[in-house]
């Protein structure tokens, strides 16, 4: 007997981790729509994202870990992004020396 497997966008899953962190949710949906917009046209995953802000969060830090092609594809079009607000660039370190952590704060 086969069990039907359901699959979620990436988009619902953001919006369950996120819905209980204190971002409005006008302000969620944009955010999220922003970075689903990274990972549909550009094919740039987030490794991991955690609301930014505070006492009340209004912002979200989204990481990144790519290689130097995808990384210089990324920063051409990540500055026309709406609600950047920084962006920091760091090597992984010697054995990794062509891979980069990159993080990306949007605020609302």
């Amino acid at each position: 007997m086969a069990t039907t497997v359901r699959e979620f966008s990436l988009e619902y899953y953001l919006f369950d981790r996120l819905k209980f962190s204190g971002i409005e949710r006008e302000n969620l949906n944009d955010l999220v729509s922003i970075v689903v917009s990274l990972k549909n046209k550009y094919g740039i995953g987030p490794l991991a994202m955690a609301p930014h802000g505070g006492p009340i969060p209004s912002g979200l830090t989204v990481s990144y870990i790519m290689d130097s092609i995808t990384m210089n594809k990324l920063l051409r079009v990540i500055f026309d992004t709406p609600r950047l607000s920084s962006v920091t660039v760091a090597p992984r370190g010697i054995p990794h020396c062509l891979h980069f952590d990159v993080k990306i704060t949007l605020d609302g």
